[in-house]
């Protein structure tokens, strides 16, 4: 039971937002306590834990990426967004190569020593979550992804609204 409701009288309604805020929030905080276990790991700074966990989300994907999309992630200048990608690279976290679609631009990639420390450090919960999606219903999914999509575009625009 949420920490809400066991502060309400028993016979008191719950709000049918209350328990899904409160799953937003464990979810939240378990973001940021992985983000956290991953820079110790890592030994790096908070941008740069974002930018890695940018990449790495785009090439689990197949989508390439450049160092003027780590800089619209982090919401950064190309030049800031530079000095992040070139200590990356001088630490061995990032390669680059040459872009086939213009040959003057490069794609980032993350070497396959970072790559197995944020495997180990995320564990099993990947196969975890993709065998709980794995179960749902394609209307429960459309659900779930509208739920999402909206919490996204919320916090897009400056955060969730209290219940």
């Amino acid at each position: 039971m949420s920490s809400f409701a066991t502060s309400l009288p028993a016979d008191a309604a719950i709000p049918a937002s209350v328990p899904v805020l409160e799953a937003l929030s464990a979810l939240q905080t378990s973001n940021a306590l992985l983000r956290f276990r991953l820079r110790d790991q890592l030994n790096v700074r908070a941008n740069e834990i974002v930018a890695l966990e940018f990449i790495a989300r785009l090439e689990a994907l197949g989508q390439p990426v450049r160092a003027i999309d780590v800089a619209r992630n982090l919401g950064l200048t190309n030049g800031a967004s530079s000095l992040i990608v070139a200590r990356m690279i001088e630490r061995g976290f990032l390669t680059r190569t040459e872009n086939p679609r213009d040959g003057r631009g490069h794609h980032l990639h993350l070497t396959a020593q970072v790559s197995q420390q944020i495997t180990a450090a995320i564990g099993p919960s990947s196969a975890d979550v993709r065998t709980l999606i794995s179960g749902l219903s394609p209307r429960e999914s459309r659900r779930i992804v509208t739920l999402l999509a909206a919490v996204t575009g919320s916090l897009d625009r400056g955060g969730l609204v209290p219940a």
